[in-house]
């Protein structure tokens, strides 16, 4: 009996390094077959390592840049505002790119809007620091922000849709302009983006001596005083998008309740 013990016990002890052997191999063949599959196409083409489409190393910079820019907000304000801008560039970038090179992916446009919402999210929050008598103004810009995109693209999955871009006729005319042109969208987010900059430059004397005369009876004005005049318009018409996607959308969600009843 012991011996046959023993015997069981070594056919097991075989079939599991026989197991793992067999997984190693399998998880060893995998990557290398993504690997060829990368070294034979072109690094700008469609592969199956999705996470090093060109849009999204760009989004990988995006975020590093975001980073650095918030470590250095309350420390060095104009490596804050570098960084920031160069992540904003790099938003714009990473969508062209894909287009460009028919890389779109959900990954890529989940990596995308998540870094934008906390990009934005971060810079208010910078901005409740920076204006305690505004703190509350921030955060309900922040929470307006998030809610609206989130539930967007969450009724716009639901009901079939594959980007949260992807718009039907219930929508409003504004959200569907919004959407259907990027002169318009994108518009509208330089002008969110720049007044939040422009408020966060402003608080910083080292900025006062960027000014520019419009007139002669008129004293000097502080750049980024007018770049947030600017801006102002477009802020005004993003806030409504905003407040108009997040009812439609809870509306999208509620009627595909009623649908599946």
């Amino acid at each position: 009996r012991e011996r046959q013990r023993e015997r069981a016990v070594r056919r097991r002890t075989m079939d599991s390094n026989s197991s793992m052997t067999n997984l190693n191999g399998a998880l060893n063949g995998n990557s290398k077959m993504a690997m060829n599959n990368l070294a034979e196409k072109s690094f700008t083409s469609r592969h199956s390592i999705i996470p090093l489409y060109l849009p999204n190393i760009v989004g990988y910079l995006r975020i590093a840049c975001t980073t650095v820019s918030i470590a250095s907000a309350f420390s060095h304000p104009r490596s804050m505002l570098i960084f920031y801008f160069i992540s904003f560039v790099c938003d714009e970038l990473d969508g062209r790119l894909a287009r460009l090179f028919s890389q779109q992916s959900t990954y890529g446009a989940v990596l995308d809007m998540v870094t934008d919402r906390l990009s934005t999210a971060a810079l208010l929050g910078i901005l409740a620091v920076l204006y305690p008598s505004k703190a509350q103004i921030c955060v309900f810009l922040q929470a307006l922000d998030i809610a609206s995109h989130w539930c967007h693209m969450y009724a716009s999955l639901v009901s079939g849709g594959t980007s949260h871009k992807e718009l039907s006729n219930h929508h409003n005319w504004l959200v569907r302009s919004y959407y259907a042109n990027r002169i318009f969208m994108g518009t509208c987010c330089v002008s969110c983006e720049l007044l939040y900059l422009s408020l966060y430059a402003m608080h910083w004397p080292i900025f006062n001596k960027w000014s520019i005369v419009l007139s002669d009876s008129r004293p000097e004005v502080s750049i980024f005083l007018l770049f947030a005049q600017i801006a102002i318009p477009g802020f005004i018409i993003k806030q409504t998008i905003n407040v108009i996607q997040l009812v439609q959308s809870m509306n999208g969600l509620w009627l595909h309740d009623l649908k599946n009843m």
